[in-house]
């Protein structure tokens, strides 16, 4: 029986969880290639508001942290008075 880059291993799960086995690099770069095919790529405006979305949520971050760490200062001060 004869092998092709198309056979594949699913094991009976189901669909989307097939396996490629390479068996040469040759055959490895063609399926990785054939794989970046298939992705879904963001676009430009996806990463765009992604990235802002990011950058909005480690700025609440850092305002909520630093608030909690002052708030933890002054209550330690008040506890651990400084002759």
């Amino acid at each position: 029986m004869a092998t092709t880059t198309d056979d594949r291993d699913d094991g009976g799960a189901g669909p989307g969880t097939e396996k490629l086995r390479a068996k040469n690099p040759v055959e490895f770069f063609t399926q990785v290639r054939q794989e970046g095919r298939r992705v879904t790529w963001a676009t430009r405006q996806e990463v765009m508001v992604s990235t802002i979305m990011v950058l909005i949520m480690v700025v609440a971050a850092a305002i909520f942290f630093f608030l909690v760490d002052s708030l933890i200062r002054v209550v330690i001060g008040f506890i651990l008075p400084q002759a």
